[in-house]
């Protein structure tokens, strides 16, 4: 079905109708610190369906379920003195705990069939008010096709969704720009699923993690090898740009080169790189060229979220 899709300013009238849209079983495009999401309800299975399809999602990949409170996203998980430090350190927050669920009215559909659920309490304040006006918790997926480059901004939802949700809630440019961290308490031994905006570092000096290398079913969003894709091919750890590429630098862009250059962070700030990472990928991918190079990034504190997308990113299946 095509829809004719309407993108709303953040207000209080705004959120209260979005809110409601959600609680009738619709799906919304709204913000998040992270990224943009699909919000839709829990507990709703045809609702799950159709988030799942909008996006031409695997129903094997689980979503996250969105909360509105600690106590009540704590509520329906079995938890330990791990949640219990994590939510308290971290929540609300860009962190997604991955647990056996509780709750037995979460949709099957949307924990992909597993006994463990995927949860976090975003801190953006637009979601929070939608989340409190709905008073109970929904799936809320990035707002992209599948595989391709999250949403940051309400242009970026229309551009990748337009027809295929009715509502977009403006809520400006995301916070963080980069999914959740997600951590894995389900068994006794914690993992960290996917890098994001919460560093290792700083879940370790609370939480022993258990980095020996496993391998790991898909329990959470964010494993497939090939994702966060734009349609040009990308080239990463790249020391200069070939011919026909576009430059995307971290630190100033070279005098030397005169194609398309843009820069993560011209002070080779992590943070601002990785709010700028998807923005800049989504505009050298309407440009003219090849392929993009992406200079080296380091691998430290939020650095490993951002080359955990730009490797995925740039992944060529073996044939």
């Amino acid at each position: 079905m095509i829809y004719k899709t309407e993108t709303l300013e953040k207000n209080n009238h705004n959120i209260l109708l979005v809110a409601k849209k959600i609680k009738a079983g619709d799906i919304v495009a709204l913000p998040t610190e992270t990224v943009y999401g699909l919000a839709g309800r829990f507990d709703n299975d045809l609702t799950i369906k159709k988030i799942f399809s909008i996006k031409s999602r695997p129903l094997s990949n689980p979503l996250i379920i969105h909360y509105g409170s600690i106590e009540n996203a704590l509520d329906d998980i079995y938890i330990d003195s791990r949640a219990k430090i994590l939510a308290e350190k971290f929540w609300p927050g860009p962190l997604t705990i991955v647990a056996k669920a509780k709750n037995k009215f979460i949709s099957k559909i949307a924990t992909s069939g597993l006994d463990t659920v995927a949860i976090r309490v975003p801190s953006n304040k637009v979601t929070l008010a939608v989340l409190n006006h709905f008073n109970l918790p929904f799936a809320a997926p990035s707002a992209n096709r599948y595989g391709k480059i999250s949403p940051t901004c309400a242009t970026d939802v229309y551009e990748e969704l337009n027809g295929k949700v009715t509502t977009i809630l403006n809520g400006g440019n995301t916070k963080v720009g980069i999914e959740s961290t997600v951590i894995d308490i389900s068994n006794k031994k914690t993992k960290i699923l996917r890098h994001g905006a919460i560093s290792e570092e700083s879940i370790n000096k609370l939480i022993k993690i258990h980095k020996k290398k496993i391998n790991i079913k898909v329990i959470s969003p964010g494993l497939s090898h090939s994702h966060y894709k734009p349609d040009k091919p990308i080239r990463i750890n790249a020391t200069r740009p070939r011919e026909g590429e576009a430059w995307l630098a971290f630190g100033k862009k070279p005098d030397y080169f005169y194609g398309i250059s843009l820069t993560l962070s011209e002070k080779k700030c992590l943070d601002e790189s990785a709010k700028n990472l998807y923005k800049m990928l989504r505009l050298i991918d309407k440009k003219n060229v090849k392929s993009i190079a992406v200079q080296k990034i380091p691998e430290k504190g939020i650095g490993l979220a951002i080359n955990d997308r730009l490797r995925r990113a740039a992944f060529i299946k073996d044939k």
